[in-house]
């Protein structure tokens, strides 16, 4: 009967130790990278202006929507004196968008690439990696942060609500 256990059981048990080992590596490595990508400091490589629209280039842009808020928030009156950014038209609207600077300026060629008309060519293009837009609403004259899929309006007091679209097909 032992022996019949030994045989039939305990390879199981060593698979099993095994994949438990693998797994812990595993997280480990993952909590290491996602460290990692969230201490990386955010800086900003260039702002490009055209068609009273500002375009912000980043590397290591934050991560998550409360932290890419956040960094607006921080950042809006560095980006006011330094960049003379956001460009507020007559009736108080701007628009802003954020990239992600990702691998670099790259050439134009055959793909969907953001390029950017105040940069010599042929380097003066970057990939499509979105990471938000800031505009202010000439409606509204509140500013809105669209991230993802998701877009919040900043309230008078500060305070960010969610909003909320319906949309009809006629």
């Amino acid at each position: 009967m032992k022996q019949f256990f030994r045989q039939r059981f305990l390879p199981s048990l060593r698979a099993m130790k095994k994949c438990k080992a693998m797994f812990l590596i595993s997280a480990v490595f993952i909590v290491i990278w996602l460290m990692y990508l969230a201490l990386s400091p955010t800086k900003i490589i260039a702002v490009h202006i055209s068609d009273g629209a500002a375009r912000i280039v980043l590397e290591n842009p934050p991560l998550t929507r409360r932290t890419k808020i956040l960094w607006w928030k921080q950042n809006a009156e560095m980006l006011r004196q330094q960049y003379n950014i956001p460009i507020i038209h007559t009736d108080g609207y701007f628009y802003v968008s954020v990239w992600d600077f990702a691998d670099g300026y790259k050439e134009e060629e055959d793909k969907d690439r953001l390029c950017f008309e105040d940069m010599p060519e042929p380097r003066n293009c970057i990939e499509k990696e979105w990471v938000m837009t800031v505009q202010r609403l000439v409606s509204t004259k509140r500013i809105t942060f669209d991230i993802g899929n998701d877009s919040y309006e900043m309230l008078p007091d500060g305070r960010l609500r969610k909003r909320h679209f319906t949309w009809t097909v006629r």
